[in-house]
């Protein structure tokens, strides 16, 4: 299993590298002109944003890295049963708050009979 990290890349340069090959594809067939401003830049700028993103993600660094981050297996799982163990305290803690709750109320209820 590849790292999240990896695997984003690898999808940003594919995705770059095609949005750069429609860009070429254009310009053979002549759709595109270089002297022109028109939409086909839109697929030669979004193909280097693209590139840039997923190389500067390959770099465990940038914007994304956050979302995707750059670790291994045992370091995924690692991290996941540590989260798990902390809402699982989160939870007993919330009922330990209940039951207190429920045994003043019940007090204040007796006290009052």
């Amino acid at each position: 299993m590849s790292n999240p990290s990896n695997a984003a890349s690898k999808l940003l340069y594919g995705t770059g590298t095609g949005l750069l090959l429609v860009a070429g594809f254009g310009l053979i067939e002549g759709r595109m002109q270089i002297s022109e401003l028109n939409m086909g830049w839109i697929f030669i700028l979004l193909g280097a944003v693209f590139l840039g993103l997923g190389n500067t993600l390959s770099n465990g660094s940038g914007p994304l890295s956050s979302a995707f981050p750059n670790e291994s297996a045992d370091e995924l799982a690692q991290r996941v049963s540590e989260d798990i163990n902390t809402s699982i305290q989160d939870a007993s803690v919330g009922s330990a708050w209940a039951e207190l709750e429920a045994n003043v109320l019940e007090e204040e209820l007796s006290e009052q009979e």
